[in-house]
């Protein structure tokens, strides 16, 4: 349950990425609806996602992002069971020292390749509050569209999705993942 792009690394997160995962997870800049208050917290909040990674089936769950050059944990993306059977959630969470790089639209489209090659994706979702421009940005790139709007965690979100064909159609697609 790995991939990797031409700068980074994708692994399933482990316990032992507390440190990493706290720098992400505590930044208000980054978890701006909830950011940890403290590295307890964090720990709290990465063995509840390691709990429910556990139950996934095979190939699903929360990957650790490691630039390759450095060996950095530099943000985590999620391929996780959605509302409907048929779909997957995909999402992502950077380090804020990291944006404006390129790493989450490169981490983003390799695990879009891997959640379509690999897991046989039939419909990738993401749920992205619209003021977070950032991220609507990054689903744009991805080729994903608006397909409704749901309530979540007391926020209002826009549903997007992007199927495999519309992957396989976009430009990056040839690039997006190099090795297994």
């Amino acid at each position: 349950m790995t991939f990797e792009t031409s700068r980074l690394l994708a692994r399933p997160l482990e316990v032992s990425d507390q440190g990493a995962f706290h720098r992400i997870w505590g930044d208000p800049r980054v978890i701006w609806w909830g950011a940890m208050p403290d590295a307890a917290a964090s720990a709290r909040k990465l063995d509840e996602i390691l709990e429910r990674v556990r139950n996934m089936p095979a190939g699903q769950g929360w990957f650790a992002v490691v630039e390759k050059a450095s060996g950095v944990i530099i943000g985590d993306v999620v391929l996780a069971p959605y509302i409907t059977a048929s779909d997957l959630e995909l999402g992502w969470h950077f380090a804020f020292d990291s944006w404006g790089q390129g790493y989450a639209t490169e981490a983003s489209r390799g695990l879009v390749r891997y959640a379509f090659e690999r897991v046989n994706a039939h419909r990738l979702v993401a749920d992205i509050v619209p003021g977070n421009l950032l991220s609507m940005r990054l689903a744009a790139r991805l080729g994903m569209h608006r397909i409704g709007d749901r309530v979540r965690a007391t926020l209002p979100h826009v549903v997007l999705a992007l199927d495999r064909g519309e992957a396989e159609a976009a430009p990056w697609w040839p690039d997006a993942l190099v090795s297994p």
